[in-house]
C-alpha cells in the first residue's frame, strides 16, 4: 500500500450527497465519514439507500448533489485509486468455466507478479477455508462457497479499504464467525479499513468499531455499537419468549410488571418446535430483562429461548426520522 495513505485518517467521506434514478430518490442529503484502519458498519433495512451510497464511494455512479473524497479525490473521476479497493458485490459474477485457483491467479496479475500472485492465491484460499476445493470450477460451488469466494477475491491485493455489500449473505454461523475474524485479522496485520454493510443488527454489532445508521436515503446516526444499541435498546420493541410454561409466566407478569414494562402480551406457537411462546410488548425493555429474569429464577420456570425482534431497530429509525 501507498505510503501516501498514512496522509488520510479518514479514508473516504461523503459531504450531503442526494442521488435519485428518476422520480425514486435512494439517497437524500447523507453525510458520513469512514475512518482508517477501523471497521464500519452500515447498517439499514432493505431499500435504505446503502448499495447506492456503495457505488458513489466506488464511482460507478455520480451523486447529483454533495460531493464524495475517497483518499482525497473524486473516485468518479480518478479511476488509479480503485487499485486500492477491494470490493464484495451483493450479485455474484464469476467466469462459469474458471476453477477457484485460476480464478484468483489471474485476478491478482492484475496488480501484483506472477509468484505474488501464487503466494497470494494459497494464502487467501486457505483464509476462506477452500484451499481442499481450489481446483473444481466456480459454477459447481455452493451458495456460500461463492461469497467466500467474494469475500477472498476482495482481499488478493491487500488493499487499503475493503468494502462489502452483504459479504456474510448465504455463510452459516461456523463460517460467518471465521469471516468476521478474517477480517479483524487484517485490520489488525494490514491496518486494513473495512466498510460493511447490512440489514442485520447481530452482524454489525460483532464486527464493527463504528456503526452508521441509514434509513429512507438518509444516514441517521453515526456511532459506536454499544451507543446504538443503547439507542435502540430505548425503544419500544417487542420480545419473543419460548417457555415451557407460557401461562404461568404471564401470569407473574401481569402482576409484577406496570403498563410500561408489560404494555401487551400475546400467545403463539413457535414454528419450528410447535412450543408455547410469549410475544411480550415492552417500552421499558431493560426493566422487563431485570425483571423476568427474576421472575423465571425465583419460580423455575424453563426458558427455552428469549429473544427481541427487530421491531426496536424499525423504532429508532422511525423516531430519528420522525422525531
Amino acid at each position: 500500500m501507498s505510503k501516501a495513505l498514512n496522509n488520510f485518517e479518514i479514508i473516504a467521506k461523503v459531504d450531503n450527497v442526494t442521488k435519485s434514478f428518476g422520480e425514486v430518490v435512494a439517497v437524500s442529503d447523507a453525510s458520513f465519514s469512514i475512518e482508517k484502519g477501523k471497521i464500519t458498519g452500515f447498517l439499514g433495512p432493505n431499500g435504505a439507500g446503502k448499495t447506492t451510497s456503495i457505488k458513489m464511494i466506488l464511482g460507478l455512479i455520480r451523486p447529483q448533489k454533495g460531493r464524495i473524497s475517497l483518499f482525497g479525490k473524486n473516485p468518479f473521476y480518478n479511476s488509479r485509486i480503485k487499485q486500492l479497493i477491494g470490493y464484495i458485490p451483493e450479485v455474484e459474477a464469476f467466469p462459469k468455466w474458471m476453477k477457484a485457483r485460476d480464478y484468483f491467479y489471474w485476478l491478482g496479475r492484475f496488480q501484483l507478479t506472477k509468484k505474488e500472485a501464487i503466494q497470494r492465491t494459497d494464502e487467501v484460499l486457505e483464509e476462506i477455508g477452500l484451499l481442499d476445493v481450489s481446483h473444481k470450477r466456480i459454477r459447481k460451488f455452493s451458495k456460500g462457497m461463492k461469497q467466500r469466494m467474494k469475500i477472498g477475491q476482495s482481499l488478493l491485493h491487500k488493499p487499503a479499504l475493503i468494502i462489502g455489500d452483504e459479504p456474510f449473505n448465504g455463510l452459516d454461523p461456523v463460517v460467518r464467525k471465521k469471516m468476521f475474524d478474517l477480517f479483524k485479522d487484517y485490520a489488525r496485520k494490514y491496518n486494513s479499513t473495512f466498510f460493511i454493510s447490512s440489514h442485520i443488527l447481530f452482524e454489525i454489532e460483532k464486527i464493527s468499531e463504528t456503526v452508521i445508521l441509514m434509513y429512507k436515503g438518509r444516514t441517521i446516526a453515526q456511532g459506536s455499537p454499544i451507543r446504538i444499541r443503547e439507542m435502540i435498546d430505548d425503544q419500544p420493541h417487542s420480545i419473543q419468549i419460548t417457555v415451557k410454561d407460557s401461562k404461568k409466566l404471564s401470569t407473574l407478569l401481569i402482576n409484577n410488571a406496570n403498563k410500561e414494562v408489560v404494555s401487551q402480551i400475546k400467545f403463539q406457537k413457535d414454528v419450528r418446535s410447535n412450543e408455547d411462546q410469549l410475544v411480550v410488548l415492552t417500552n421499558e425493555p431493560r426493566e422487563f430483562y431485570s425483571l423476568v429474569t427474576d421472575l423465571v429464577c425465583d419460580h423455575e420456570i424453563p426458558i427455552l429461548e428469549i429473544k427481541a425482534t427487530d421491531e426496536g431497530l424499525q423504532n429508532l429509525y422511525k423516531s430519528l426520522t420522525i422525531g
